[in-house]
């Protein structure tokens, strides 16, 4: 059995899935540009005692003082998927990285594309912030669309300057 959310937060909208136990499975994030945070929906109580926890952790990582999205989730994929998943934790807010030295850092050189492919599958989005690897020509793809990379890393910029 799994729980559901949305909740906004301007300018996005969240989707969120958990299992029994409070582990956040999934995140997809969509444009939403009602002004007014708040839970849109929620299927039961515990989805609404596991909201509570991820719109905490929502506000820390939206006022900066988090690097990502910090709540309680279950990370699934291969051993690979996760070593370059949780390599992203080590990408400090305000910075980049190409998707060709991720791919080193793991021990897969010349796996770049490897890395996109783990990253377009990247089941938690800003609990694992895969917006901040790029390409060595451009920005590169995001699994929640093109603009709302752009939004978040420009967001993240703006707090270094």
């Amino acid at each position: 059995m799994s729980f559901k959310a949305i909740l906004s937060v301007f300018p996005l909208k969240f989707y969120l899935i958990w299992d029994q136990e409070g582990n956040l499975l999934k995140l997809n994030l969509a444009w939403d540009f009602n002004l007014v945070s708040q839970v849109i929906f929620y299927d039961n109580e515990k989805a609404q005692k596991f909201c509570k926890a991820f719109w905490e952790a929502l506000w820390s990582y939206w006022n900066f003082k988090t690097p990502f999205i910090n709540v309680k989730h279950r990370l699934i994929g291969t051993e690979l998927e996760k070593k370059v998943l949780l390599g992203l934790r080590e990408i400090k807010i305000g910075k980049v990285k190409r998707y060709k030295d991720l791919a080193e850092e793991v021990g897969i050189s010349k796996g770049y594309r490897w890395i996109g492919k783990i990253l377009a599958k990247n089941p938690l989005p800003l609990v694992y912030p895969c917006h901040r690897v790029i390409g060595s020509k451009n920005l590169g793809g995001y699994s929640q669309g093109f603009l709302i990379k752009q939004f978040l890393l420009y967001r993240e910029l703006e707090i270094i300057r």
